[in-house]
């Protein structure tokens, strides 16, 4: 079977979506009224479709011809019963994107040659149009569902395979059979054209494009190794007679098993227009031998045999057969339902019968009769060992009223042989031989059957060789039984407002998965960063890394500590605060800045003098350069007039008015105050020029106050290790973040701190000069 409780149903003609396409008005449901020469796995065939209306009432059957070029799968898993609305249940799978074309058109006739992971869509009658030019004759379209052999990127899709030299896809009303479990597959017979090209329907056939002449081939399918599979043509023996629409039928005897074929017509009525024989003298003459001997094919020798049976049907055409095996191999029973004589449409009614011909006995026997269910043109599968589900067909013509089924899908139990209402998936057993069969062969239900050869012999001995050799059966596999999914209560399916998309029209089977695991790397990778992120943060709050901005070129670290000094309490120098007042400005609330190399920690240049520790009476030094070096760039004469700070005081510093002098500060004896700052590139520390003229430039040269205009010294007070560190910054700290609102007052400058309005930056200088301040 086709994949674990799912039969691909490469269906005739049809489509579940004939409401896109003739959907009348007040039509509420549409039922498969005759499904002709449908091919199973369910695909082609001809269909027709009867709407249901809201009063209850049925109109006229319909044939939408597959348009949408669709094939309809069957799940096992689903219970239903017999009388109910069927397409309820069926889904779909387009083959040709939607609608039907040159690539996929919908065939009638033909069959599916498969293995368990994939079918070939072989031979089959076209629909003559205008519209789309034929598919090429060399060539079929091909279903794999599953992949097998070396692993490779794969996806479920339909690709074209080449049929290879001297095997052609035209040809209809053959037999065909599958053997899963040996990866091989048969076409045996049939139709062809006069000239062996393409083949239309009858309705638009011309005498060149019917299939009217008998095919003496046998196609075989080895399907082996996935993408490499190979057609084989072999002619067939003289005394094997080709036929239309026989039964075909893989047996598992022998090493590799046998083709047994029954039934079949010649001149049959389907390939005329008016649905009568062309020649039904003939066909009652040769037609019947199709029954009363059996032609069979050994697999593993290819030679061919035949054997006659007794106790048959008449001629019969367009049946269905399966096969199922005694619990102990000592027999193979064939169960051929339906079908007709194939000599006119509107002669008595089709069978409705159920034959068994028993192996290796070749005795027929009528296990089941009816009269008013027969059809033909159906398929037959087995869910189980012990049941056949009869799918599609059409009743006999009468007159010019097109009949529909009353049952689109029969079900039949091999073991009893009785009809059934219902099919439950829940409900099977292991198969037993029906008791009107052992009556003939002898044995019981599970086995032992005594009759082991024909009668009244074997017309080959080597026949006999090959039934007494055991098939190795643990090469078939099986799929059942199948869990059973909730029925389906819809015998009345609404029309469809839109168009249904078969699955392939949709996200590729593929899609999901893949789509699945980027979403999931996304989510992974989102939450790899929010955990960065928070770390980070967490470990910027304790200060346990060193914020941005603060490593130079080489990678090393920069010290931004500045030592603060507290404030007196009669009053503040402007461009002092004191640590109560300070607030650390935050790491993302300022823009960071590399820095040049480490040199700028080092202020020495011969253009400045080295800082000196002053005493308290010195006067302050006096730089003679105004050449920018590294650490000119603190000079407030190279700073705007209007400045920025880190914090604000808690007091607003008061403007220096001439003639004033502000008390000097004495160093603190508390411990330093931690503050990091950083330059922004758009800060005014940068973007002044060293050179550029300064309002208060010459004051810095031209003290009027000198005795006044002392810094106490706080070195003596510090250890030696601070001392040294004050030679390289100053004796006050400044930072620029918030803009102080009070404007420097011109002619006043003070040793060692920025301009009277707070300068840009941090001044690392323990005299006055125009050094570049370390971030």
């Amino acid at each position: 079977m086709f994949g674990p409780a799912l039969l691909a149903l490469a269906t005739a003609s049809a489509s579940l979506v004939l409401a896109e396409t003739a959907w009348q008005p007040n039509q509420v449901s549409t039922r498969i009224c005759q499904w002709q020469q449908l091919r199973v796995y369910l695909d082609g065939g001809n269909i027709w479709w009867q709407p249901g209306f809201a009063d209850g009432s049925a109109g006229n059957p319909v044939n939408d011809n597959n348009r949408l070029g669709v094939i309809y799968t069957l799940n096992f898993s689903i219970p239903f019963n017999t009388t109910q609305n069927i397409s309820a249940i069926l889904t779909t799978l387009s083959t040709g994107g939607g609608n039907t074309n040159n690539r996929a058109p919908n065939y009638e006739d033909g069959a599916l040659l498969a293995n368990n992971e994939q079918f070939f869509l072989y031979g089959g009658l076209l629909q003559r149009t205008a519209s789309v030019s034929d598919p090429p004759g060399d060539s079929v379209l091909c279903y794999e569902r599953h992949q097998y052999g070396p692993p490779r990127t794969f996806s479920p899709s339909f690709i074209n395979k080449e049929l290879g030299d001297n095997v052609t896809r035209y040809v209809a009303y053959g037999g065909a059979a599958n053997a899963p479990s040996e990866n091989l597959a048969w076409y045996f017979s049939g139709l062809r054209s006069p000239s062996g090209g393409p083949i239309y329907t009858k309705g638009g056939a011309t005498a060149s494009t019917s299939a009217v002449n008998v095919s003496n081939h046998l196609i075989t399918l080895d399907m082996a190794e996935q993408r490499d599979e190979t057609f084989t043509n072999d002619t067939l023996p003289s005394d094997i007679p080709g036929r239309a629409n026989p039964e075909l039928v893989w047996v598992p005897v022998g090493s590799r098993g046998i083709l047994v074929a029954i039934g079949g017509v010649v001149y049959p009525d389907f390939i005329t227009v008016e649905g009568d024989s062309t020649d039904p003298e003939a066909s009652t003459a040769q037609s019947p031998g199709f029954i009363s001997t059996i032609d069979v094919y050994d697999v593993e020798s290819k030679n061919w045999y035949r054997q006659r049976t007794s106790g048959g049907p008449p001629q019969r055409t367009r049946g269905c057969a399966v096969v199922a095996r005694a619990q102990d191999g000592s027999s193979f029973n064939i169960y051929y339902y339906g079908g007709y004589d194939g000599l006119t449409q509107n002669s008595e009614p089709f069978s409705d019968d159920v034959w068994v011909l028993s192996l290796p006995s070749f005795t027929w026997v009528r296990l089941a009769s009816g009269a008013n269910e027969g059809r033909a043109g159906h398929k037959c599968v087995m869910p189980y060992p012990d049941q056949m589900m009869v799918i599609g067909g059409y009743p006999h013509f009468q007159g010019s009223t097109l009949g529909c089924l009353r049952e689109t899908i029969r079900v039949f139990n091999l073991s009893t042989g009785q009809w059934l209402g219902r099919y439950d998936p829940a409900v099977y057993s292991n198969y037993t031989v029906p008791s009107a069969v052992l009556e003939k062969i002898g044995g019981s239900g599970t086995g032992g059957a005594t009759a082991t050869t024909p009668s009244p012999s074997w017309d080959a001995t080597e026949l006999g060789a090959i039934f007494a050799a055991q098939y190795p059966t643990s090469k078939i596999a099986t799929y059942y039984p199948y869990a059973s999914a909730a029925p389906t209560n819809n015998t009345n399916p609404p029309a469809p407002t839109t168009t249904v998309e078969s699955p392939s029209g949709g996200l590729p089977a593929y899609l999901p998965p893949v789509l699945g695991v980027v979403l999931g790397l996304v989510f992974l990778t989102m939450v790899a960063v929010l955990i960065l992120l928070w770390r980070r943060r967490r470990l910027l709050r304790s200060g346990t890394i060193s914020e941005a901005g603060t490593e130079d070129t080489n990678g090393n670290r920069i010290a931004s500590w500045l030592r603060g000094q507290p404030t007196a309490s009669e009053a503040k120098a402007p461009t002092v605060t004191s640590s109560s007042d300070y607030s650390p400005v935050s790491a993302t609330d300022v823009d960071s800045v590399g820095l040049p190399p480490r040199s700028i920690a080092e202020m020495m240049n011969t253009e400045v003098p080295l800082p000196v520790e002053l005493p308290d009476t010195s006067p302050p030094a006096e730089l003679h350069s105004t050449t920018a070096t590294p650490s000119s760039l603190n000079n407030p004469a190279h700073s705007p007039t209007t400045h920025q700070t880190d914090h604000a005081s808690a007091q607003p510093p008061s403007p220096f008015l001439p003639g004033q002098q502000p008390h000097p500060q004495q160093p603190s004896s508390s411990s330093p105050v931690e503050s990091p700052v950083y330059y922004p590139t758009t800060s005014s520390a940068f973007t002044a020029s060293p050179t550029a003229a300064s309002p208060y430039q010459h004051q810095h040269h031209h003290n009027h106050n000198r005795d006044s205009n002392k810094v106490l010294s706080g070195i003596s007070n510090l250890s030696e290790r601070d001392r040294a560190h004050l030679r390289q910054i100053s004796d006050t700290t400044v930072s620029s973040v918030t803009t102080n609102t009070a404007a420097a007052a011109p002619g006043y400058h003070y040793p060692g701190s920025g301009s009277a309005g707070a300068g840009t930056g941090n001044v690392t200088g323990a005299a006055i000069g125009q050094g570049q301040g370390s971030i």
